[in-house]
């Protein structure tokens, strides 16, 4: 635990409240003091770096109102590495419990007001969502699924939202502005992607360096597919999608009913 006293007496807002226990944000009658300041103040006062904490204990921190699921608070933790958080779980550390996390790395003090606004992101309005989502053809364009789709793993209905090329971090950074070409649409799942972790896009020349290959027959085909926004998927490949994710036993199993309904003989 931290033992500076300065940092003791940071801990609290201005009326003596530990920062963790607000609900409405100090200087205000009914602004609510939200939970990632909350998560931030609680984890950046109370753990240590390496420390472990649970979702059970992060429950009982930060009070009643608490009232979301756990994937929920498990969004919220994943959201802080926007503002340099790092909290692995179970999933990218196997020495953890299955509801354990450790604090890696502290990142943004975001119940202070002046260091919140160094992650302030642009939120995209209506207008730019029904935009981007024209431009691609209501699809994803990382998985290609579109808004009438389903996951072929377990049938979930496909959700919509847009996200960036690049991350608005990485263009800060370099000094550069956010546009409309920067935004594309993606399935909620493919939006999960870190995106820090995600390389640039590669760019219009090198893209074509890598056609000069492809035949007249095979540009032509490809022609059609950017025309479209879209790979044409047969039912085949959508039955490929499915059966690829079957284990080694049932993949064996599928192969020899395949090659008895095509007429196959050993």
């Amino acid at each position: 635990m931290p033992t500076d006293a300065n940092e003791r007496d940071e801990s609290r807002a201005p009326d003596g409240t530990p920062w963790w226990e607000l609900s409405i944000q100090p200087g205000t009658k009914k602004k609510r003091f939200g939970q990632e300041r909350r998560l931030t103040a609680w984890l950046w006062f109370n753990k240590d770096v390496g420390d472990t904490f649970t979702m059970r204990e992060l429950r009982a921190a930060l009070g009643p109102d608490i009232a979301e699921t756990s994937e929920h608070l498990n969004r919220r933790l994943r959201e802080l590495r926007k503002c340099g958080w790092v909290i692995p779980s179970q999933r990218s550390d196997a020495t953890l419990a299955q509801d354990e996390y450790r604090l890696k790395e502290k990142g943004g003090r975001l119940w202070l007001d002046s260091e919140r606004a160094k992650y302030e992101r642009f939120a995209p309005s209506a207008r730019i969502r029904r935009l981007v989502m024209d431009q691609d053809g209501s699809r994803c364009r990382i998985c290609g699924l579109g808004v009438d789709d389903t996951y072929p793993e377990d049938g979930e209905p496909v959700r919509l939202t847009i996200g960036h090329l690049v991350p608005q971090e990485r263009l800060k950074s370099r000094g550069a502005r956010d546009d409309l070409n920067n935004w594309r649409t993606e399935c909620s799942r493919c939006n999960e992607t870190v995106r820090d972790e995600v390389p640039d896009p590669e760019q219009y020349d090198e893209v074509l360096a890598g056609l000069k290959r492809l035949t007249k027959n095979e540009a032509g085909e490809l022609l059609n597919w950017m025309r479209k926004g879209e790979r044409p998927r047969s039912r085949v490949d959508q039955a490929y999608d499915r059966a690829r994710k079957l284990s080694v036993k049932d993949r064996a199993a599928l192969v020899d009913h395949l090659a008895a309904r095509v007429g196959e003989t050993s």
